[in-house]
């Protein structure tokens, strides 16, 4: 797991083989395949802590807020600039990952479902009095532009300004959310 982290963090993803990590590893490729089916599989693996300890904490970042606006303002930039946009190359790892993915692979969706219901949770204490398919639609939303911003990260990372981008996203789930609110009164 050492073994691959390093390389997946010097060497990206895509760059990194099974081989490679078994080198490092000082072990054989065949002895991978024992604890791993893929390298996929290794990619989760060796992730999954650090995206749920980063997690947790903008959990704790967005409950820490004293208004409802506060908190999704906080979840929209965290999520997006503080997770998705990492500098260390963890998420764009998780997502080169993904984008890579074969239709054999085998994919274990435990962090992300687990990732997309703590979202939901706190735009549930975001938005109080939301409906639950309408927070679901959101973290659905949130997922997508943390998808982009995780992709393009190390092309265009100074092309819109962080402060602009929260704005913006913040204005169109406000849009929404009031939207429905209006029509449901």
């Amino acid at each position: 797991m050492e073994a691959a982290h390093r390389l997946f963090m010097e060497k990206g993803y895509i760059a990194t083989t099974i081989s490679s990590i078994a080198r490092a590893a000082g072990t054989s490729q065949s002895n991978v395949y024992v604890y791993f089916a893929s390298k996929f599989e290794i990619a989760f693996a060796v992730f999954d802590p650090w995206l749920r300890a980063k997690v947790a904490e903008l959990e704790e970042q967005v409950m820490a807020q004293d208004t409802p606006e506060a908190c999704l303002r906080s979840l929209i930039d965290g999520l997006l600039h503080g997770i998705a946009a990492d500098r260390s190359g963890q998420t764009l790892t998780l997502v080169q990952a993904l984008a890579t993915a074969k239709p054999g692979d085998e994919y274990n969706p435990d962090l992300l479902i687990w990732t997309m219901s703590r979202i939901h949770n706190m735009i549930g204490g975001a938005l109080p009095g939301s409906d639950p398919a309408e927070r679901e639609a959101l973290t659905h939303s949130l997922m997508l532009a943390f998808d982009g911003i995780a992709l393009r990260q190390n092309l265009r990372r100074g092309e819109i300004e962080d402060s602009l981008s929260v704005d913006a996203l913040y204005m169109m789930v406000r849009a929404l959310v009031d939207r429905r609110s209006h029509a449901s009164s």
